[in-house]
């Protein structure tokens, strides 16, 4: 089984997966059209195509060709990737949390609490590279959007205890897809 921690690389940048997304629907876009459609700025938009070249997820055309022709591509494995991407950014904006959906750390946190990590200890550690305030503020983001439900178990010491709740119940399965889709495309 894939590592909630391998999410992180798809979610490191804010814009990987809406410009994944938006190559899957499109098929390939030039640059002005990443900035029209998605308007975020020129350089947080270069980074985000910067890294998803390095994952191998999206390539330039390096075809000639007609002066229309997209500039950026995906590749066989952007592909893959491509298509639950799109299905995160739809189901995202459905229940209205696109921005704290794509927040750095939000996504691998609600897999990491989908696939058993139940405590703050277990989830940080799932996470891997997370730091105990970035996996805090995600719980505490998710848990204010409804898609965390936070117990306090009573004991010695009380403890925590994390779990989906029924408003994030369509985004989990597509984590899995894209879990899958980033260990297939390896």
């Amino acid at each position: 089984m894939p590592s909630p921690h391998a999410l992180h690389q798809i979610f490191a940048r804010r814009w990987t997966v809406p410009i994944l997304a938006l190559l899957a629907n499109e098929g390939g876009c030039k640059f002005v059209t990443l900035t029209s459609r998605l308007e975020g700025s020129r350089d947080s938009l270069k980074a985000s195509l910067e890294l998803l070249n390095t994952l191998g997820f999206v390539s330039r055309n390096t075809g000639l060709g007609h002066p229309m022709r997209p500039e950026y591509i995906l590749t066989s494995s952007g592909t893959i990737v491509s298509q639950p991407a799109a299905a995160l950014v739809h189901a995202l904006d459905r229940v209205g949390s696109i921005e704290l959906g794509l927040k750095k750390w939000s996504m691998p946190t609600l897999h990491a609490v989908n696939m058993g990590s139940d405590r703050f200890s277990l989830i940080t550690s799932s996470l891997g590279l997370a730091t105990d305030r970035a996996v805090s503020l995600a719980l505490g983001d998710m848990h204010n959007a409804s898609m965390i439900r936070r117990d306090l178990i009573d004991g010695r010491p009380p403890f925590s205890s994390y779990h989906i709740t029924g408003r994030a119940k369509n985004i989990v399965p597509i984590l899995r897809d894209i879990d899958s889709a980033l260990g297939a495309s390896n």
